[in-house]
This record gives structure tokens, sequence and C-alpha cells, in this order.
């Protein structure tokens, strides 16, 4: 449906501004007027270059980001106040910036409209995920919007110190690795081919080391810098194929799941988005789907997925995960005793908060370890590299002498 941008005054002469959908420019230019605004500029967003949904390029390209931890924290607030959700969106959208700002403004023109927020919330699947979709709309039928919302923004909050903690964690080895495939880059594609005439020169057999780091050099000369955008597009066609191929992903994710720092990481994901769910009032096997859909392992939410069929035909949720055989022993008893207390919710809050503990200090020694070890590799491939070109050097000098 094409969407329209507007510049309007109300009927107190007050200008707004947003966006509307409409089947044509005279059904929005109706709906303005229903709304009682007089447009002052009206003009259609262009489109056509925007990608499609479901294209490569649109799943390699990040969508617009929405800011959800303050987004719906102000919104929260904002409804148990007082204020209108139609009136809260509006401050929100005012706050917010680009393309984010636009989305915003456009849920608070279908909301005055009569969409359900929720709703109107999944026209946007890449900026809110199903999870909280799924949480606001039971929240929408029980009156407990404001105090939802400003629960989804603490769990977005907490979910984002927890990836800033890995990104920060993995961003010392990177640049490391980066700068020293740079050095090597730049030793094998300007230095060797430089002072290769000097081999050639002297008539000797070089060494078999000197000889195919020539060979190397002047391969990776007549390449130039396109070379080191060879292993990107290796990765971008990884993550095509990932994404392409669900066989696939169920093989890579059923192998990653042995990596016991891999599996505590899923499981703490999976596990704070379902207590997260059932203490905010979902019912199991709502929340045990949605939950699934947004853990990254597909052999993990196959698994689920068939522990949700089994409970919703009655079967405790500690026997059924127990019977798969895939978690460890001391997630099972925190399910059970969370059953047995009727305090499931709070159980898995903290078994989440004692794995994600677990796998932070995990990765701070990985990266301890690994930064040491990264400079002593680099440090390796460019002493073969130099002496690889010293040597025939000092045999050129022992032949003057």
């Amino acid at each position: 449906m094409p969407t329209y941008q507007y510049t309007a005054v109300d009927a107190d002469n007050k200008k707004a501004k947003g966006y509307i959908e409409a089947d044509s420019s005279a059904r929005a230019m109706t709906l303005l007027r229903d709304k009682g605004l007089t447009p002052l500029k009206f003009a259609p967003v262009a489109d056509s270059a925007a990608p499609r949904r479901g294209s490569l390029f649109s799943r390699l390209v990040p969508a617009a980001r929405v800011r959800l931890s303050e987004s719906f924290y102000y919104l929260g607030i904002l409804i148990q106040s007082g204020h209108s959700l139609a009136r809260g969106l509006d401050l929100v959208g005012r706050m917010a910036t680009g393309k984010s700002s636009r989305i915003w403004l456009d849920i608070r023109d279908k909301v005055e409209q009569g969409t359900p927020f929720s709703n109107a919330l999944e026209d946007y699947p890449r900026q809110f995920p199903a999870v909280y979709v799924g949480m606001i709309r039971v929240a929408e039928t029980t009156g407990r919007l404001g105090a939802v919302l400003e629960q989804v923004a603490r769990n977005e909050e907490r979910r984002g110190e927890v990836q800033g903690r890995l990104a920060t964690a993995m961003a010392y080895p990177g640049v490391i690795l980066c700068v020293g495939l740079g050095a090597v880059w730049f030793l094998l594609a300007n230095v060797l081919p430089k002072i290769s005439s000097i081999f050639q020169a002297s008539g000797n057999d070089l060494p078999a080391t000197t000889a195919f780091l020539l060979s190397l050099g002047r391969m990776m000369e007549s390449l130039g810098a396109s070379v080191l955008l060879v292993p990107l597009v290796l990765a971008l066609l990884l993550m095509a194929a990932y994404r392409r191929f669900p066989a696939m992903r169920r093989v890579i994710s059923r192998q990653t799941w042995r990596i016991p720092v891999v599996q505590k990481f899923l499981l703490a994901r999976f596990s704070g988005l379902l207590g997260f769910q059932i203490q905010a009032g979902i019912p199991l096997v709502q929340a045990m789907e949605s939950s699934a859909r947004a853990v990254s392992s597909a052999f993990l939410q196959e698994k689920i997925m068939e522990a949700r069929a089994e409970v919703a035909a009655g079967r405790p949720l500690d026997k059924v995960l127990e019977a798969q055989g895939i978690f460890p022993d001391v997630y099972i008893l925190t399910l059970a005793s969370g059953q047995r207390t009727g305090q499931l919710g709070p159980f898995l809050s903290r078994v989440t908060g004692i794995m994600e503990r677990e796998v932070d200090n995990v990765l701070r020694r990985i990266v301890a370890l690994a930064e040491p070890l990264l400079i002593l590799c680099v440090g390796l491939v460019i002493a073969f590299i130099v002496v690889a070109i010293l040597e025939p050097i000092f045999d050129l000098t022992t032949l003057v002498r």
C-alpha cells in the first residue's frame, strides 16, 4: 500500500507532520480530513529503490535501527502516567530520528485508525521481535500495556549489555588479526616484488621458502588490494548459504551445540525470554514457541518445538526436556524445582543470570589467551617472511667476500 508524507494543521492551527498509508492519494486526503487535519504539504514517499522483502540484499543490509529499550521505556512510562497510546507514540516518534522516527509515526497513525498496537508492530518484523509483539498482544487484553512495555525495555537493555560485553571482548583480537594480515599482505605484495630482481640477477638457486614467497608475492601483486576482499566475499557467501539451506543450518547448529560455551549462551537466551514471558502472564506453550523463534540455533529451535507439542498434550516441561537428552542436568533440576513451587518464571530468570555470568567469564579467559596467541602467530609469520628474504641476501654477501 502506498505511503504518503504530509504536513498539516489541526483545528487549533497547530502543525502536524507524519506518514499515512492509503490505496490512493484521494483516500489519504480523506483520512486526513477525517482526523480534522488540513494538509499543507502532501507527497508520496518514493520506495522504488527499496529492496524487496526476502531478497538477499535485504537480508545482508541491516534494517533501520529502532532503540527498543529507550523507546519502550518512555512509552511505558507515558502510558502509566495517564497519556493515551497514540499520544505516547507521537512523542516517541518525535524524539527518534531518521527512519526510526518514520516507523514510530506510522505506527501512531495506524493506532489512531483503530489498528491494535501489536498488529501495527507486526508490520515491522525486522525491528520488533515476535516475542515482544506476543507479549504486547497479551498485555493489551489484560490492561497491563504500560507495565509490560517497561519490562520489555528493561529486558532489552539487559540483553544489549550482554551483547555489548561480547563485542568488546572480541574487538581487540579482531584488531590484532586485521593488522597482522595487513602487514603480511604489505610484505608479500610490495616488499618482495621490489627485491626479486636482485635474486634473479645473482643466478643462484633460491631457497624453497624464498621461491614460494616470490611466487605468492607476484600473485598478490597482480591481484592488488582485491585479495583482501576474498575473505569478505567468502564470508558473505557462507552467510547467504547458511540462510538459504535449512539442512546446512541444522548440521552446523547441531555441531555447535556441543560446544559448552555456545550451549550455555543459547540456553541463557532461551531461558531468559521464556522466564520473562511467563512472569508477564503468557501461557507456557505460547511462550515456548515465541522464545524458540528468537534463538539463532536451528537445532535448539527444532527441539523446543518438539517439546512444545508434548507440553501442549499435558506432559511436564522438565520431563519432556530430560527425555531429549541434550540439556544439562542442572538445567532440568531447575525446571523441576520451578514447576514444583509454581515459580518457573523466577527460577528461569535466576538460572539465566548464572549462565550469562559463566559465558562472560569463559569469554574473558578465551580473549585473554587469544591476544598473546594471535600476537605470537602474527610475529612468527612475519619472522618467517623476513628470514626468507634475508637468507639469499646473506648468501650474496658471502659470495662477494
